[in-house]
């Protein structure tokens, strides 16, 4: 019987024909369905490294540095023993979620994983918590997967890369550096005052949410001591005789940005300088960077995020294409070949602005460029239907899909990258490099601005309708199914687009974007600045405006 079973068994698995299977389990997922995203964040980390998106307060930064100090101390017994590794480890990651634990049960949000501490710590009332056993090691392992302050994603890397920690001779195991100890001395002159201060005894494993709480009183994370601020601002804004290369360029970009705040009367939004680092024009119609200037260093750092701003726009013109695919794929009933995409974009653009219908990519180009008027390129980056920024903003609004939004992404998108066009030249001039390591290069894969500069001039003669072809089957569809399957084997339902009989189909129910710029580190190192005394933050508009400390 058995052996028949296994015959009917085999039958069914060999022969052809449809059979019954269980539903593929892939989850929708993907961030950069393009591809393109990677050279934005390298230029970010050019631009301003040491720092990420998430790092906006400096206490975090001698809190950490606090923690491993107190641990080396105790756990060594003054450095008369030699440390575990995994002991100290687990002594910070308690001092650390203590601190975490007071700033949640006091409402804040300036610390990160407060929805994960709020899911496994008591709340006020809620009984005492041991940091030993079966609970203690869930907290950590929820902490650790990429909520606690020294994760990869948050303060960790900047932690190291400022120079609060260094490396001992034991892996995984972190000391401060000279330099920060006048802020720990100020932190742990805060703890020792505190009815808080038992929790750097290794004896005392309970603590009661009540007792936790008023730690956050005293250590505030957005109100740093004066030693916290001076030590940040040294290492924030260090002289250039380190001779490390990422404190200079980190140093060049303050100047430059501290330079454009500071010739603003009314200060600027990141918005606003974001405008000025694109065109390279100050807010009074100056220079940023004097013609003639003899700092390479400030001119070289200017081109790099004036680059990053036209890379800006470039990602979210052939992304916010992404999305139009889509919803016209829905509205042409479920499906649309090529031919009907490239009739819709070509009519929708020329509906939204007649110059865009050419006839040649080449006076397409022409005619776009020649809308710098008397500014000339760069400048126009920041003048009315030229501003970069602006029209950044105005493709990312489209993608919400207001009454007619959608069927203004074309004429925006393509008006776009004929600015990008007129910006790379422009940057070229200026001195930019567009090799693979350049400001307006990259990997080919990744279609860099150079790449796209290479193909529309070599489409000068061609008409818009090829233009639409090839940025629609090549730049937007054939990028996105490439990414996709690159990154294919962990699960992810990254792809959205699939070729059916009759056209293009969507794989996923929902929308891809919307999409906006990449954030890009500049609100983050303007808030340190402020908090280090550097420039004043004010928040009492929608948009937070940051000034010079003489305004």
């Amino acid at each position: 019987m058995n052996h028949l079973l296994q015959n009917m068994d085999l039958d069914f698995e060999t022969a052809p024909g449809a059979r019954l299977v269980t539903k593929l389990a892939l989850k929708d997922g993907g961030v950069d369905p393009l591809g393109l995203r990677q050279i934005n964040l390298d230029l970010m980390d050019r631009a301003i490294p040491g720092i990420n998106n998430t790092t906006v307060f400096i206490r975090p930064y001698a809190f950490m540095a606090w923690a491993w100090w107190k641990t080396n101390d105790l756990l060594s017994n003054g450095g008369k023993k030699d440390i575990d590794s995994a002991a100290a480890k687990d002594f910070v990651m308690r001092l650390e979620i203590i601190y975490a634990w007071s700033h949640m049960l006091a409402g804040g949000r300036d610390l990160p994983g407060m929805a994960v501490l709020r899911s496994c710590m008591p709340m006020e009332g809620g009984g005492p918590f041991t940091f030993k056993g079966a609970n203690w090691e869930t907290v950590k392992k929820k902490r650790q997967a990429s909520t606690s302050i020294m994760d990869a994603i948050q303060y960790g890397p900047s932690i190291k890369a400022l120079g609060f920690l260094e490396q001992t001779s034991i892996i995984g195991v972190f000391r401060p550096t000279e330099q920060v100890m006048p802020a720990l001395r100020a932190i742990d002159a805060i703890v020792s005052s505190s009815t808080m201060r038992h929790m750097v005894d290794p004896g005392v494993a309970t603590f009661r949410p009540e007792e936790v709480q008023c730690l956050n009183n005293d250590l505030p994370p957005s109100q740093p001591s004066d030693a916290e601020r001076e030590v940040f601002r040294r290492l924030f804004e260090p002289g250039r005789e380190t001779g490390r290369t990422d404190f200079t360029r980190r140093n060049d970009t303050l100047a430059l940005v501290l330079e454009a705040i500071d010739a603003a009367p009314d200060g600027l939004t990141v918005p606003e300088l974001r405008t000025v680092l694109a065109s390279g024009v100050l807010p009074g119609g100056h220079a940023l960077v004097r013609a003639g200037s003899n700092d390479t260093g400030l001119l070289a750092t200017w081109l790099l995020m004036s680059s990053l701003q036209v890379r800006q726009l470039q990602r979210l013109a052939l992304e916010s294409m992404l999305v139009w695919i889509e919803v016209m794929i829905k509205t042409n009933g479920g499906s649309a070949s090529t031919d009907e995409l490239v009739a819709m974009a070509l009519r929708q653009a020329e509906d939204f602005d007649k110059d865009l219908a050419g006839p040649t990519v080449g006076q397409l180009l022409a005619t776009l460029s020649q809308r710098c008027e008397t500014h000339g390129w760069p400048a126009a980056a920041a003048k009315g239907a030229t501003d970069l920024v602006a029209l950044s903003e105005k493709l990312t609004v489209a993608q919400r899909g207001g009454p007619g939004s959608y069927e203004t992404i074309p004429g925006l998108a393509l008006s776009a990258l004929g600015y990008v066009q007129a910006m790379y030249s422009a940057l070229k001039r200026e001195g930019a490099d567009d090799g693979r390591l350049g400001e307006l290069g990259g990997r080919s894969d990744r279609f860099p601005i150079s790449l796209q500069h290479r193909r529309l001039l070599s489409l000068a003669e061609a008409t818009v309708e090829t233009l639409w072809r090839e940025l629609i089957e090549t730049w937007v569809i054939g990028q996105h199914v490439r990414w996709s399957v690159a990154r294919n084997g962990d699960g992810t339902q990254r792809l959205r687009l699939a070729l059916g009989d009759s056209g293009w189909l969507r794989v996923h129910k929902r929308l891809s974007g919307p999409f906006g710029p990449t954030p890009d580190r500049l609100l983050s190192a303007l808030s340190l600045a402020a908090q280090a005394g550097m420039i004043v933050r004010d928040d009492t508009d929608v948009e937070t405006r940051f000034m010079s400390g003489d305004n």
